[in-house]
């Protein structure tokens, strides 16, 4: 993996990892196929080290939405500096914004 390439890696992957601790108690598709969020974000982890970060991170935000998992403005803004360093237009981030707790 190119350095830039990894160095994004890593930075996905403290935001997945920092993340996880907000969804240990939520289940996704609970009333069809039940998963533990820890699985959903193990799985997001195994994608962002082992096939693309950027693919990992696009998933991470659908996660983010689907758990409906609060987030600070300081983690939006940080999840939208990641977006532009992999090229994403506006909406690619601004798809989780409503979830931005007030105050």
């Amino acid at each position: 993996m190119a350095p830039a390439r990894t160095e994004l890696a890593d930075t996905v992957l403290r935001e997945v990892r920092g993340t996880a601790p907000a969804v240990a108690d939520k289940v996704v598709s609970p009333h069809w196929h039940p998963v533990p969020a820890t699985d959903v974000m193990d799985a997001l982890e195994h994608v962002v080290t082992r096939i693309d970060p950027d693919l990992g991170f696009r998933l991470f935000l659908r996660v983010l939405s689907t758990l409906s998992v609060p987030l600070t403005r300081e983690q939006y803004d940080r999840y939208k500096a990641i977006g532009e360093r992999f090229g994403y237009g506006e909406y690619h981030v601004s798809d989780v914004d409503h979830l931005i707790e007030a105050g």
